[in-house]
């Protein structure tokens, strides 16, 4: 019986003239459909119409998504005429969006490509996809049959979304090499692929720490930067990277466990960012570690761009024991592989730290 391993990296165009490639990366006389953010589309439709049509590309319809990348969402576009009739699919949006577009192209067997409207997270290459039940807690990682095809990146569209999508995005990033480093610590032997994709983690970590306080400053401006489009990539690829090409043994930790955890709250899912929730449990990853040079640096970065430091900035009590939190962090499938074992008393006492800790 043969054994093999594949690794597909991703494929991406990153600049203000990304559309362009459409000819070359889709092909002509294509017949696609775009599964989209409400918001998204209406920022984005003015770059990518012409685009299309200059590719002989047919729009067969743009659909939106919904609100959440929920298991219903995925059916119900499985049946809309233009998903159906489309050769293609393009998933225009944020995370959830993009999300559950791979999942419709996954069940469908169409090709998947994305346009992220926001930098938040890795959605846009990676192999998986993150669903939710109907009241916003999590319910399961989708693993996919195939990355998505290209990823089209113009930065012009993440300076029409607000500023704390790219705010989120750092700290998500970030938490990916914390995590992945963290992860292999246990000391085993790396397949090339985790290798691979753990040196590259380190693209999501450092350059953020010089960076990260400048993009969004340009950000904020409207001003397309080296730094911003380094910070983009940062989120967006690297992670991304670490995603398709490590062992799933090192593609979680305590940072991600937390979060699930704290999807409990209805304050998190209605009122907090993904990637903002993930850079506080980056902290306590850290905390948990004892990385005190880690943990200083990330510590202070997030002070400065005001990520989460504590449970306050959550919108917590401190004196919250977060039973229920720690209950679905201890049960999330992120903690399946630790470099020793992880106690629901040792996040309690990293949480309880972070609340004075001082860098």
């Amino acid at each position: 019986m043969n054994q093999y391993h594949s690794i597909y990296l991703p494929r991406f165009t990153m600049g203000e003239d990304a559309f362009g490639t459409f000819p070359e990366r889709i092909g002509r006389g294509r017949r696609a459909a775009v599964i989209c953010g409400k918001q998204a589309w209406e920022a984005s439709k003015d770059y990518v119409l012409p685009s299309l049509e200059r590719a002989e590309i047919i729009l067969t319809g743009a659909v939106v998504y919904g609100k959440d990348a929920t298991w219903e969402n995925v059916k119900r576009l499985e049946g809309e005429p233009a998903v159906r009739e489309a050769d293609v699919i393009l998933a225009v949006g944020g995370g959830k969006c993009i999300d559950t577009a791979k999942v419709v192209g996954d069940r469908l067997s169409r090709p998947v490509y994305t346009i992220p409207s926001i930098a938040s997270n890795c959605a846009p290459i990676t192999q998986i996809s993150i669903l939710y039940h109907e009241d916003g807690s999590f319910r399961k990682i989708f693993k996919l049959k195939n990355v998505p095809v290209h990823c089209f990146i113009n930065p012009k569209l993440t300076l029409a979304a607000p500023v704390r999508y790219l705010w989120a995005g750092i700290g998500d990033a970030m938490a990916k090499h914390v995590e992945s480093a963290w992860s292999a610590k246990a000391g085993e032997s790396l397949d090339y692929g985790s290798a691979l994709g753990i040196t590259a983690g380190s693209m999501c970590f450092y350059p953020m720490l010089e960076k990260a306080e400048k993009a969004m400053e340009d950000a904020a401006k409207g001003v397309i930067s080296r730094e911003l489009e380094e910070t983009i990539l940062n989120i967006i690829i690297s992670p991304g990277i670490v995603s398709v090409s490590a062992h799933p043994d090192y593609n979680g930790g305590i940072a991600h466990a937390l979060f699930y955890g704290m999807t409990s709250r209805r304050c998190i899912e209605e009122r907090h960012l993904h990637g903002e929730v993930v850079a506080y449990g980056m902290l306590v990853n850290l905390m948990v570690d004892q990385d005190w040079e880690k943990l200083s640096r990330a510590w202070r970065l997030s002070k400065a761009i005001k990520l989460p430091i504590c449970l306050g900035d959550l919108e917590l009590d401190p004196t919250d024991p977060l039973e229920d939190v720690l209950k679905v962090t201890m049960e999330n499938q992120e903690l399946k592989h630790t470099p020793y074992p992880v106690t629901k008393e040792m996040l309690r006492e990293a949480i309880t730290a972070l609340e004075t800790y001082q860098a």
